[in-house]
Parts: C-alpha cells; structure tokens; sequence
C-alpha cells in the first residue's frame, strides 16, 4: 500500500515539476500537483481493477480531461493549461526508451513488441482526451442552443 501512495506523491512532484518548468501560474499550481497526484490514483485503482494497464491509461485520462475541462470553466483558463500536467504522469517514458534502445540496436523483435506497447498506451490516452472532449462539445453546443431559445 506504501508504494501506491509514494507513486501518488511522485506523480503529485512530477506534474508540479512539469508546470513550474513551463510557467504555469502559482494560483494553478497546487491544482495542478493535487491533478496529476489524482490522475495517477485514478491510473493506479483502474490497472488494479481490470488488471490492465491500457484500461488504467483510457480512465486516467478521461478523468484527467473531465477534471481540466471542469477546472477550466471555473478558472477561466485554457483546458490545455490544465490537462497536459494532469496527464504528466501517464506519458509512457519507460517503455518509449526501451522502443527506441531496441531500434538503436536493431533488435527487431523486441523494438516491435514494446512499440505495440508503446502505441497502445498512446492510444488509450488520446482516446480517453478525445471521448470527453467531444462529450463536452456536444454538450456545450446543446447548451447553446437552449440559451438561443
């Protein structure tokens, strides 16, 4: 149990890290640490459940984008300042290195299996980004033509 929460602090410190690398306003920061801190519990709890780690990845970053697209409309602010620490913690980085390791050292079989990987993983997070942007479109595009009414 001690390990999920120190990943939890880690990702927590790495979004953080993440924002104050790219100026992201101190009113948003401790959002941003508690975000990604979240979206990694989210991660961790969905990967527990259906013991797969694509699964984890699409509810992390579904949530991470319900969460932006929330934060956002209360903040006043662009999504995409919020999202992309959110998500931080989910960048596949490990397994990335190693695709490119075994590229770099013409090891066939392993460079395809971990870039099959590496594009699922992708995969499901810009599924997970796409499914709740265009939910919230349709919504906000609904809204508005009630408010034209």
């Amino acid at each position: 149990m001690s390990k999920y929460i120190i990943q939890i602090i880690m990702a927590a410190f790495g979004s953080m890290g993440f924002s104050i690398f790219f100026n992201i306003k101190r009113s948003k920061l401790i959002l941003v640490t508690i975000g990604g801190g979240v979206t990694w519990a989210v991660f961790l709890a969905v990967q527990y459940v259906s013991q797969s780690e694509v699964a984890g990845l699409l509810a992390a970053s579904a949530f991470a984008s319900v969460m932006a697209e929330i934060f956002a409309r209360v903040l006043k602010t662009p999504v995409i300042t919020l999202l992309v620490p959110f998500l931080i913690p989910l960048i596949p980085g490990g397994n990335l290195y190693y695709t490119m390791n075994f590229f770099v050292r013409g090891q066939a079989d392993e460079f395809g299996r971990y870039a099959r990987w590496v594009l699922q993983e992708a995969g499901s997070i810009a599924i997970g980004i796409i499914l709740i942007t265009s939910v919230m479109q349709i919504i906000g595009k609904i809204q508005r033509k009630f408010e034209n009414k």
